[in-house]
């Protein structure tokens, strides 16, 4: 059994998951719709990656196979570029993003979607360290085999600097997903390195202009002006050598004989929390095997920023004490580790004492913090897109695009919300639009109010884009100035956030450790269902089969499905699921650039959008509404 690249950073954060992986186990990985989309997108960067080197030759197959056609292609030719070439020594195997070879000196170019900023590496430098690490374990693998060579390894990422020319970038590769058997597969991408071969959907990318009599210009526009550039990692991956050697040595010992739990290969620790191999609402996944002794997901991992506590051993001296419940925790413990009360310990403090009383929470503040706002009250919420292959002629990757709103307003107390949005799904830069739209709108009239600081943060790129772009409205950029909470130009801003409210002002135990709204809203609809009688919320009310109120968002998601279904589409439903902001980002994109659907479902999936947006504001009221009614 060989441990390959992501095998290895599997085995680095646990060495127990890796047992699972080689098991078979079902991952949580599977069916995650954000890990997905990463990989997608990091298929993407690799097929432009490859698009830069017109001599190379991609190695296709299992794992048998590629590493004989690897080797072969190798002793026939003094100097090559491969794509994806296998190489195997001591168990220890890998799949090489690119590889050039001329003559004794080899390149190790690690491909990576993720962004970095060639002109401030500081910002980048604890991601950059997980690359290294991933490029200095292929390293090891090449220098054993290629004892004579130089090696230098190199990353291949998008480069935030860059600012690309070319309109339109992320239409020109187009994805088509298919399934591929277990053979067909060398090892899962890295962004789901725990998902099982045969069930991850490998997609084919296609460049769209493979067949253009200009294919050659187009490419040489990417070489010219994309956003790929090469960062020379040799040094930092050998210094690292050593400990990636041992490290190898050990999940090889594992794979080879099993786990040694006296030689401290495993320990469950606070870090299970987030473990791949807990699978909601499933007692037999890898998590339950791990903690034999508890029959739920343990609740001392619900506490609010619990893992920071005592040095941040406070959980593992719980967990080691085999005391997972919740009501195991020890209020004075609930401090910082020179005994005093931050703001963070008040929040635990109030969410420990209500959590065992099952009772609210509110502040004596709340209502006068309340009774502050401004009407008209507008309730604000954003989708934007970011994406390593930017959109837009002047972009950088993973720049932001703000492509719609939504905003309930209530003008005065008692009135019912009158909902305004925008969204543009065209081929135009939306971002001035987008905040001129929201200006003539709201004005500098009243409240406007966020959940977090989503909001303010996009605004506040808008600003900065206008000079960045040449665009030029003094009113825009007035309001702007006017609006947003920014160091640098020293504005506190007119945004009031909802969720730092109710971290200072309101706890329910259905929140449990949590302040986003998809956890408020339910903790309150749920249990106030005088809410549902309210005429404009009415619609917004639903019961399963056993009279159980269900969250809105799931009524949303029903009836959208519902919609589609009557749709004479073949393109599966569970892909454009909008209940989240990744499915938003997803179904943007695919207005935009996906040819393959109708324009029938592309309308469908503008509905979806604006619906799932509207809902984000109309929460927000509803959360108001229950808000101001509870504390008179």
């Amino acid at each position: 059994m060989n441990l390959s690249k992501s095998d290895f950073q599997l085995a680095s954060s646990c060495a127990q998951k890796l047992v699972y992986k080689k098991k078979g186990y079902t991952s949580s990985n599977d069916t995650d719709e954000y890990m997905t989309m990463l990989a997608q997108g990091g298929y993407i960067v690799g097929k432009m990656a490859t698009l830069l080197f017109p001599e190379g030759i991609e190695v296709e197959g299992n794992t048998e196979e590629s590493l004989r056609i690897t080797k072969d292609l190798i002793e026939k030719n003094e100097s090559i570029t491969l794509f994806e070439p296998a190489f195997e020594y001591n168990q220890r195997l890998a799949r090489i993003d690119i590889f050039v070879k001329k003559g004794n000196l080899i390149e190790l170019i690690e491909v990576k979607s993720a962004s970095r900023d060639s002109l401030n590496s500081k910002k980048d430098s604890t991601k950059l360290k997980k690359y290294v690490q991933d490029i200095s374990y292929q390293y090891i693998i090449l220098k054993d085999i290629f004892p004579e060579c130089e090696i230098k390894c190199l990353l291949l990422m998008p480069d935030k600097s860059i600012r690309t020319m070319i309109d339109g970038l992320a239409g020109w590769f187009k994805l088509k997903v298919s399934i591929i058997s277990h053979e067909s597969v060398f090892e899962a991408p890295d962004e789901i390195i725990t998902q099982e071969k045969s069930k991850f959907q490998k997609p084919e990318v296609e460049f769209i202009f493979e067949n253009h009599p200009n294919r050659e210009d187009y490419i040489i526009s990417l070489r010219n002006q994309g956003i790929l550039n090469f960062l020379d990692v040799t040094e930092n991956a050998i210094s690292m050598e050593s400990d990636i050697r041992a490290r190898a040595d050990s999940f090889i010992r594992i794979l080879n004989n099993g786990l040694e739990t006296t030689s401290g290969d495993f320990q469950i620790s606070k870090a299970c929390k987030s473990c791949e191999f807990y699978v909601s609402g499933n007692t037999d996944c890898g998590f339950f095997e791990c903690w034999k002794s508890v029959d739920k997901f343990p609740t001392i991992f619900d506490l609010y920023f619990g893992g920071t506590l005592g040095s941040n051993n406070y959980l593992n001296t719980l967990i080691q004490e085999k005391k997972f419940n919740f009501e195991d925790i020890q209020i004075k413990n609930l401090c910082k580790n020179d005994g005093g009360i931050g703001p963070r310990n008040e929040r635990q403090i109030i969410q420990f004492e209500n959590t065992l009383k099952n009772q609210e929470w509110f502040s004596n503040e709340m209502k006068s913090e309340l009774n502050s706002w401004k009407y008209p009250l507008h309730f604000i919420d954003f989708e934007t897109y970011t994406g390593a292959m930017p959109f837009h002629a002047g972009m950088r990757s993973y720049e932001m695009i703000a492509f719609q709103w939504s905003c309930h307003t209530i003008q005065y107390p008692g009135a019912e919300p009158i909902h305004k949005e925008f969204i543009s799904t065209s081929s135009d830069f939306p971002n001035f639009q987008f905040a001129e739209e929201l200006m003539r709108h709201i004005g500098l009239s009243g409240t406007p109010l966020m959940w977090a600081t989503h909001e303010n943060s996009v605004l506040r790129n808008i600003y900065y884009q206008m000079d960045e772009f040449g665009y030029v409205n003094p009113d825009l950029k007035d309001w702007l100035q006017k609006t947003i909470k920014d160091k640098d130009l020293g504005t506190e801003g007119r945004f009031i956030d909802m969720n730092a409210f109710t971290l200072k002002h309101y706890f329910h135990p259905d929140m449990k450790g949590k302040t986003s709204i998809k956890k408020v809203l339910p903790a309150i609809w749920n249990n106030n269902l005088y809410l549902h009688d309210i005429p404009y919320l009415k619609q917004y009310s639903i019961k399963d089969i056993d009279n159980a109120v269900l969250d809105p968002y799931d009524k949303l998601f029903n009836l959208a499905n519902e919609k589609i279904r009557d749709l004479d589409t073949e393109i599966e439903i569970q892909s454009d699921d909008v209940k989240g902001g990744t499915g938003a980002m997803r179904a943007y994109h695919r207005i935009r650039f996906d040819d393959s659907i109708s324009s029938q479902y592309k309308e469908e999936l503008k509905q979806r959008l604006l619906e799932y947006c509207k809902l984000d504001t109309m929460a927000m009221v509803i959360i108001w509404l229950y808000w101001r009614k509870a504390v008179g």
